[in-house]
């Protein structure tokens, strides 16, 4: 129960197998949601990446979804195909829980009135709107560009967490994500990839009547004090048509899509950009992982 708790607290940790055909250990995500096939005697030949596989997995999502978010998106390191890789310079599996994200459906809602924010696709994804109060109507959110060769997108994913946190999520999860894809014979570039990375605005792109409010977000870092809201980093409202020649207003690919983490929690659950401890809590959590880190130690030692 205190190894359960202490995992819980400071993340999850894997021990180191010692077999050398798998020096990441078995793929540490498998689930019900969605298959898994592994060739852990996967190398990749070649010089010039810092990344040195040794182990390949791939995650085929069911029938009624379309993207998968968590494999790594680095193209620096030539991983881009949305397979999950053992990492042997470091014994790690490089990426996050792999989650499958359904079909956009523009009746499909999730919505906190008390920020005026509401994501429209899915339950967890889709893209962000705002609440005018001048016009009382719902607009998108626009002038949001995404740099798809970045392979960290830091900056841009914490439009995300501030976004999501509005909603009621624990965090931001995705602004790109792995597209299914069927490529046959009759592609001008045939690949074998099973999956193709898209960043979300791009794949999504909803479309508006141009009577709807415009909100135009500001080209800085999102806004992270304690209760800031995505209403913060609004620069300007556009309402009626767009400006000729102001793509930031009028080009859909430019609208703030993401995907949150877990589930919507309740009304009580804090909804600002940062949540922060008291001193208190953070020396418990602080003990808590030493023991924890502790007890990893002793568990590796008996191990071996």
């Amino acid at each position: 129960m205190l190894i359960a708790l202490l995992v819980l607290l400071c993340g999850s940790t894997t021990v180191t197998s010692s077999d050398s055909s798998r020096p990441c250990g078995d793929f540490p995500w498998p689930s019900d949601d969605y298959t898994v096939d592994c060739d852990y005697d996967f190398t990749r030949p070649g010089p010039g990446y810092d990344v040195t596989p040794h182990g390949r997995c791939e995650i085929t999502c069911p029938g009624h979804t379309e993207l998968l978010a968590g494999p790594p998106c680095d193209g620096n390191q030539g991983l881009t195909d949305g397979a999950y890789y053992c990492n042997m310079a470091n014994a790690t599996w490089l990426g996050t829980t792999p989650v499958c994200l359904g079909y956009y459906n523009n009746v499909t809602m999730v919505t906190d009135e008390s920020n005026g924010i509401r994501l429209v696709g899915g339950t967890s994804y889709g893209c962000v709107e705002l609440f005018d109060n001048v016009t009382q109507q719902w607009g998108p959110v626009r002038g949001w560009v995404l740099d798809n060769f970045n392979p960290t997108d830091d900056t841009q994913m914490e439009w995300a967490h501030l976004a999501c946190r509005n909603l009621r999520f624990s965090a931001g999860l995705a602004t790109k994500a792995y597209i299914k894809r069927d490529w046959t014979a009759d592609d001008s570039w045939p690949l074998t990839d099973h999956y193709e990375l898209y960043p979300l605005q791009y794949h999504y792109e909803p479309r508006y009547p141009h009577t709807v409010p415009k909100f135009v977000v500001a080209k800085s870092p999102a806004p992270q004090w304690e209760g800031a809201t995505l209403h913060d980093a609004v620069d300007r409202v556009v309402r009626g048509p767009c400006p000729d020649g102001d793509r930031d207003c009028s080009d859909e690919a430019f609208s703030l899509c993401l995907a949150c983490e877990g589930e919507q929690q309740d009304e009580q659950s804090t909804s600002g950009a940062i949540s922060t401890l008291s001193p208190v809590m953070t020396s418990a959590i602080m003990y808590a992982c030493a023991l924890h880190s502790v007890a990893m130690f002793l568990i590796a030692t008996a191990v071996a």
